[in-house]
């Protein structure tokens, strides 16, 4: 995926068709505004529990894994959090569950280049109490409509997830790679949790009004047209959920490309749901992520534009992140950083990638919403594409994130586990959130280029000084018995 349709997507769609982390200065970052406030409560289940215990928990995909022998059939596994003061990380090996095709009560069936996992989002569906999770096989073939693709809502209870329905394409054979983007919102306003699906078309299907258990039932289908290229192969290639101008609906943001440019176009949801009137283009870019960075309420528009050639518009060098702040008439006034910006650390370096990953939360627990943004191609050393995460933190006045205490975090600093390798590309997937109770969002990482594709997962806790220096740990594929065999590129997608 540009940052998210991941190389084992990209794979399976050729097959089918054939303690002291490195703390920057503290000068002020002349950046983004950020400020007072909790990141943006987001779709109903904003705060994934799937099994309901009252901790946090995250999905975190492997879309290129072996099922059952077939090759690139995709696995999710559901890391549960645990509550354990917070001098550990929240996740372990231990607390997780391996999903895919082949487990008992998922519809379908593991196939050669499904990608299934290739995309996630987390939402309480059915209206139960507990968190559900929409996984996608972009790449799965239906019928015989090859590389039509697929949706599955995977039902969150007491024993976390199982079982689930099939989420069918209402118009299979218009488009290829449904499910290429998911976001999951509250498009009209009423209170139960809808989900956006994107494909190669320029229309996005909308899902309304709830969804049932027994026959992937829901409430009503359209779609919304945005002025995006219609018919490539990866159409739009990012959706983020948010209520940016704050009327108690959320809207959309639809990350795509014109004439091979990206472009991104915000799309105001209503009481009447998600429509064309009143779109408007935003900055930009391959990744999207929601959130109140400045404490008014409502949710801001942070897009990473990691592609830094100058075929794009308003591309930087080594890449770039731009902040769209809300208001009541939509998006308003955008500020950007990049490597190039005062308190951000390191240099920006053609081929980076800062931006290819982005997370929103509150690392350190002052109220004030922190960045952390990947670069999953850095350089470090000798090590090509080994990658980095900078968490940049929210500033108690507004004046932007980045400055005092934002930190570069890799896989040479102390108390993160592995070390810098060529391709490891860490920061593939970025999560921040509350994984072991003590109310700070912990730094999880996915590395899905680890050990020659493999990939793996780093999970770092936070504590009232950010991110720490102890208490990590490293998750990789066969500590949750996963199959080794390809590039299964676990930690490609995570959702938490």
């Amino acid at each position: 995926m540009p940052h998210r349709l991941r190389t084992a997507l990209a794979a399976a769609t050729a097959a089918a068709l054939s303690g002291g982390l490195v703390v920057a200065g503290s000068g002020a970052a002349a950046g983004p505004v950020a400020g007072s406030g909790a990141v943006a409560a987001g779709p109903p289940g904003a705060v994934v529990d799937f099994n309901g215990d009252g901790v946090r928990d995250a999905a975190v995909s492997a879309p290129g894994a072996y099922v059952a022998g077939v090759r690139g059939a995709g696995q999710v596994v559901a890391h549960y959090g645990t509550k354990n003061g917070g001098a550990v990380a929240g996740i372990s090996a231990g607390r997780a569950e391996r999903l895919s095709q082949h487990s008992a009560g998922v519809p379908g069936t593991a196939e050669d280049g499904d990608g299934w996992g290739g995309w996630t989002a987390a939402a309480d569906f059915d209206g139960d109490g507990y968190t559900d999770l929409a996984v996608a096989a972009p790449a799965e073939a239906v019928g015989g409509d090859v590389l039509g693709g697929t949706v599955q809502l995977l039902w969150g209870g007491p024993g976390g997830l199982g079982g689930g329905t099939t989420l069918a394409d209402p118009r299979p054979y218009d488009h290829d790679l449904f499910g290429s983007a998911l976001a999951a919102g509250d498009f009209d306003g009423d209170g139960a949790a809808d989900l956006a699906v994107a494909s190669t078309s320029a229309s996005v299907d909308v899902f309304t009004g709830g969804f049932g258990r027994t026959k992937g039932d829901y409430g009503a289908w359209d779609t919304v047209a945005v002025p995006l290229d219609n018919g490539k192969i990866w159409g739009p290639h990012d959706l983020a959920a948010g209520d940016v101008d704050g009327d108690g609906a959320d809207d959309l943001v639809v990350a795509g490309s014109v004439d091979w440019q990206y472009r991104s176009t915000y799309v105001p949801g209503s009481a009447d749901g998600l429509t064309g009137a009143g779109q408007r283009p935003v900055p930009g870019g391959e990744t999207t992520v929601t959130g109140d960075v400045d404490g008014d309420g409502r949710a801001d528009i942070v897009t990473g534009l990691a592609r830094d050639d100058a075929s794009n518009p308003g591309a930087a060098p080594g890449g770039k992140v731009s902040v769209t702040l809300g208001s009541a008439d939509g998006p308003a006034g955008t500020t950007e950083l990049s490597q190039a910006t005062a308190g951000v650390p390191g240099s920006p370096e053609q081929g980076d990638s800062f931006g290819g990953g982005l997370a929103l939360g509150d690392v350190d627990g002052d109220g004030h919403t922190d960045l952390a943004v990947a670069a999953p191609n850095e350089a470090l050393g000798g090590a090509e594409s080994a990658g980095t995460v900078t968490v940049l933190r929210g500033a108690a006045d507004g004046s932007g994130f980045g400055g005092a205490g934002a930190t570069l975090v890799h896989q040479n600093a102390p108390g993160v586990p592995g070390a810098n390798e060529t391709r490891d590309r860490f920061g593939t997937a970025v999560l921040l959130a509350d994984l072991n109770g003590d109310g700070f969002d912990d730094l999880t990482v996915g590395t899905a280029g680890e050990n020659g594709g493999n990939g793996a997962v780093q999970a770092l806790r936070s504590h009232a000084a950010g991110v720490a220096a102890d208490g990590a740990v490293a998750i990789h594929p066969s500590s949750v018995g996963m199959p080794t065999t390809g590039r299964p590129g676990y930690g490609s997608e995570s959702a938490g």
